[in-house]
């Protein structure tokens, strides 16, 4: 468990995550992404995923399928 945020709540909406890209079952690339939501207190988790893998994305020219997420972190 880790211990309130001391600004109370100045870092809600701000996501980071690694990630993997596939092709034909390969990885293909990985790299890192984050995010921020305006609404990052009321965001839901499916919300908070698809946003960071639809950057991940982005930023290599595939589509959002190709894009596994190892780890997100709430900043």
């Amino acid at each position: 468990m880790s211990a309130p945020d001391a600004d109370g709540g100045a870092c809600l909406g701000q996501y980071f995550a690694d990630y993997e890209v596939y092709d034909g079952g390969h990885c293909i690339a990985w790299g890192q992404v984050a995010a921020r939501l305006n609404d990052g207190a009321k965001a839901s988790a499916d919300a908070i995923v698809a946003t960071l893998r639809d950057d991940a994305a982005r930023q290599h020219g595939v589509a959002r399928g190709a894009i596994r997420l190892r780890c997100v972190c709430r900043l």
